[in-house]
C-alpha cells in the first residue's frame, strides 16, 4: 500500500512539473511548442483540466479558434461556474463570428457577477459590431460610472456609433470629450475633424483648430495633414489648402482626394491654368466625377480653350441625365454639386423637391443634407432673420418626420429639444405668440407658440448630464469661432500688408 502510494504522488508531481512548463512555454508564446508537448502525454493525461486549459490558450496564441473554442468548452464542462473560462469562451466565439454564442457567455458571467466591466464592455462592443448602434450606445454609457474620469476609449466608441446613425453633432460631442485626453491619437483626432467637417459652418471652422492641435503631437500624420487641407479647402481658405495639398503631392501622395482637392484648391484660389494639370489626372481615373467636369470645364473656358470647355459642360449635363428610375437621384446630384460650389440655397431648394416628391415615404434622410446646415443648438445663434426662419422651418419639419417614423433612438432628439426649447424661451421674452418660417421654395409660414409647445412636449426630456454636454459644447463651440475669424481677419491684414509691401 506504501508503495503504491510512492508511485501515485511521483505521477502527480510529474505531471503537475509538466503543466507547469506547457504554461511556461504558453507564457513564452511557444505556442506550437506547448501543442507539441501536450499531445506527447498519455491519452488519459488529455483531459486533465490545467492540461486543457493551457492547450486552449495555445490554440488561441496560434489563431486556431475553432479548435481552442472546443477546448474551452471542454474545460467548462468540469467547471460550468468558471467565470475565466466564461469570458474566454466569449473572446473566442467572437474571432469565430458566433456573436449570439459570445453574448449567452457575457450574460452568463454577468449573472454571476453583474458589475464585471470586461463583460459590459464586450456585451457594448458586440452591438456596435453587429449594427445595433442604439443599444450600444447605452450599454457604453452604463459604464461611464465615474464623473471624474473621461474614459476616451469608451467615449471613441460612443462617438463612432452616433457616426454609422449619422447623429454627427452628438458623435463629435464624444469624440470631443475623448481627444481632450488623447490628443496623441491621430486616429481619434482625424474621426472628430471628419464629424466636424460634416456639422456644418461651426463645426467646420472647428475642425482646422484641431487638425492644428492634434499635429502639434503628431506632426509627421499624413493622415491628419490630409485633413487640414480638407479643413482649409472646406473654410474657404483656398490659397492655403492649395499650398497644402502641393506639398503633399510634392512629397510623394498621389491618392486620388488629394490630387482632385490640390486641383479644386487651385481652381478656388484664381489659379485657373494650374487647375488643369491635376483635374484632369483625376478625369482620367473617373471620367464621370461630375463636379470635376464642371471645374474642368470652367477653368478651360476662363483660360484658353472654350471648344474643350464646352465638352466638359456637356459631358457633366449628360451624367446628370434623368431617367424613370433615377429622378430623385438627379436632383439629389445636383443639389449636392450646387452644395459644394457654395450655392447653398439653391441646392436646399432641389433637396426639399426631391423630398415633396417622395415624402410619402418617409425618407427623412433627404431632409437630413439640408439640416445639418442648421445645427445651431440655440436659436439667438442665428444672427441673420432670413437664416433664422429658415432654420425654425426646416427643423420644425424634419423633427416633425422623425417622429412620424417613431424612431427607435430618442437620445437623438435631445439636441432638437434644446433648440427649440430655446425658441420657446426666446418668444416668451419678446412676447410673441407667432413665429416666422421659411420653406426652402421660398413659400412662408408661421409656427404658433401653441404648435411649438406641443412639438416640445411630444420629445424626451433632456438628462441633465446631455444638458450640459451640449452647453459645452456650444461654449467650445462659440469660442473658436471667435477664433476663426480672429485668425481671419490676421490673415487678411498680412495679405494687404504684402500687397504694399509688393507694390512699393
Amino acid at each position: 500500500m506504501k508503495i503504491q502510494l510512492f508511485f501515485l504522488c511521483c505521477f502527480t508531481l510529474v505531471g503537475t512539473a509538466q503543466v507547469t512548463t506547457m504554461q511556461d512555454l504558453v507564457n513564452k508564446k511557444q505556442y506550437a511548442e506547448a501543442i507539441a508537448m501536450i499531445n506527447q502525454q498519455a491519452a488519459t493525461d488529455s483531459t486533465d483540466y490545467a492540461t486543457m486549459y493551457t492547450l486552449g490558450q495555445a490554440y488561441e496564441g496560434l489563431l486556431k479558434y475553432r479548435e481552442a473554442y472546443d477546448t474551452y468548452k471542454l474545460c467548462l464542462a468540469e467547471d460550468t461556474a468558471n467565470i475565466d473560462m466564461l469570458n474566454n469562451l466569449a473572446r473566442v466565439a467572437i474571432s469565430l463570428g458566433r456573436t449570439s454564442d459570445a453574448q449567452t457567455y457575457f450574460h452568463q458571467v454577468l449573472a454571476n457577477d453583474s458589475t464585471h466591466f470586461y463583460a459590459k464592455y464586450q456585451l457594448a462592443r458586440l452591438h456596435q459590431q453587429i449594427g445595433n448602434y442604439g443599444e450600444a450606445i447605452k450599454k457604453y454609457e452604463a459604464l461611464l460610472i465615474d464623473p471624474d474620469e473621461d474614459y476616451p476609449v469608451i467615449q471613441r466608441h460612443i462617438g463612432d456609433c452616433y457616426n454609422r446613425l449619422e447623429e454627427y453633432d452628438f458623435a463629435a460631442m464624444h469624440y470631443r470629450t475623448a481627444f481632450q485626453s488623447n490628443k496623441e491619437n491621430a486616429g481619434l483626432a482625424s474621426s472628430l475633424v471628419n464629424t466636424l467637417l460634416r456639422c456644418g459652418e461651426m463645426g467646420i471652422s472647428e475642425a482646422l483648430e484641431v487638425c492644428d492641435t492634434a499635429l502639434c503631437y503628431s506632426p509627421n500624420s499624413l493622415l491628419l495633414k490630409r485633413n487640414r487641407g480638407m479643413s482649409l479647402y472646406m473654410n474657404k481658405m483656398y490659397a492655403e489648402a492649395d499650398t497644402l495639398y502641393s506639398k503633399l503631392m510634392a512629397e510623394g501622395d498621389s491618392t486620388l482626394l488629394t490630387i482632385k482637392y490640390a486641383g479644386c484648391s487651385k481652381y478656388y484660389a484664381g489659379q485657373y491654368m494650374h487647375a488643369i494639370e491635376p483635374l484632369e489626372w483625376v478625369y482620367a481615373k473617373d471620367t464621370t466625377a461630375v463636379d470635376v467636369n464642371l471645374l474642368l470645364g470652367s477653368a478651360y473656358g476662363k483660360t484658353y480653350d472654350r471648344k474643350k470647355a464646352y465638352v466638359f459642360f456637356d459631358k457633366a449635363e449628360k451624367g446628370l441625365e434623368p431617367n424613370p428610375f433615377l429622378a430623385k437621384q438627379l436632383l439629389l446630384f445636383r443639389g449636392e454639386t450646387l452644395e459644394k460650389d457654395g450655392r447653398r440655397e439653391e441646392a436646399f431648394r432641389l433637396y426639399y423637391k426631391a423630398w415633396l416628391d417622395k415624402k410619402d415615404l418617409g425618407e427623412t434622410n433627404i431632409l437630413s443634407y439640408i439640416v445639418k446646415w442648421y445645427n445651431a443648438s440655440h436659436v439667438k445663434d442665428y444672427k441673420d432673420e432670413k437664416k433664422r426662419q429658415e432654420a425654425i422651418f426646416i427643423r420644425c419639419l424634419y423633427v416633425r418626420e422623425l417622429l412620424k417614423k417613431k424612431a427607435n433612438l430618442p437620445d437623438t432628439y435631445h439636441y432638437h429639444r434644446y433648440f427649440f426649447e430655446t425658441l420657446y424661451e426666446d418668444m416668451f421674452f419678446r412676447g410673441v405668440t407667432e413665429e416666422p418660417m421659411l420653406a426652402p421654395d421660398g413659400k412662408k409660414s408661421k409656427l404658433t407658440v401653441e404648435a411649438l409647445r406641443e412639438l416640445i412636449d411630444k420629445l424626451p426630456e433632456i438628462p441633465e448630464k446631455s444638458r450640459q454636454k451640449i452647453d459645452e459644447s456650444r461654449e467650445n463651440m462659440l469660442k473658436s469661432q471667435k477664433e476663426y475669424e480672429k485668425r481671419v481677419e490676421e490673415w487678411k491684414k498680412e495679405k494687404e500688408k504684402k500687397a504694399l509691401e509688393e507694390k512699393h
